[in-house]
């Protein structure tokens, strides 16, 4: 009876081992490896009537510069969602931005980005920012830290 079970561990273990060869590494993420993420990010859905930064919505984002470097550059992406936690049917759902600027280390900066251009009608509601994450960071000295699926974002 001991010898059956034995034999069944090993064959799952073996099954184990084998499948997970057959799946390509995850990226090479230098955050955690190194433990700690190089950035934070908030970022909030804004509709305001007197707005200097858009017509019909925003997004009002908030980069925290972690590392010992100056950034330089940044691409930021997110999804955007109704109330009820469906995607936005009032525009694209996945956003992307690039923005360029020059912050230094350990320090923070705000941006209200518009968002008129991806609108195809306006939202009834206020929308919600999820999934919120940098998948580039540029920096000066010419390195550049990537995490283009947000996987550090949320380890």
């Amino acid at each position: 009876m001991r010898k059956k079970y034995s034999c069944r561990l090993l064959a799952f273990l073996i099954f184990l081992l084998s499948s997970c060869s057959a799946f390509p590494a995850a990226p090479d993420l230098p955050a955690l490896t190194a433990g700690r993420n190089p950035y934070l990010v908030s970022g909030k859905f804004v509709m305001e009537e007197d707005s200097s930064d858009y017509e019909i919505c925003g997004a009002e984002l908030k980069f925290y510069n972690r590392s010992e470097k100056k950034v330089t550059e940044f691409e930021v992406v997110f999804y955007l969602f109704d109330s009820d936690g469906e995607p936005a049917q009032e525009c694209w759902n996945q956003l992307s931005f690039d923005i360029e600027k020059l912050i230094d280390e350990n320090d923070s900066f705000e941006i209200c980005l518009s968002l008129d251009s991806y609108m195809a009608s306006v939202p009834q509601s206020l929308l919600r920012i999820d999934y919120l994450f940098v998948s580039k960071i540029c920096y000066e000295d010419g390195s550049v830290w990537e995490d283009p699926y947000g996987l550090a974002a949320f380890m």
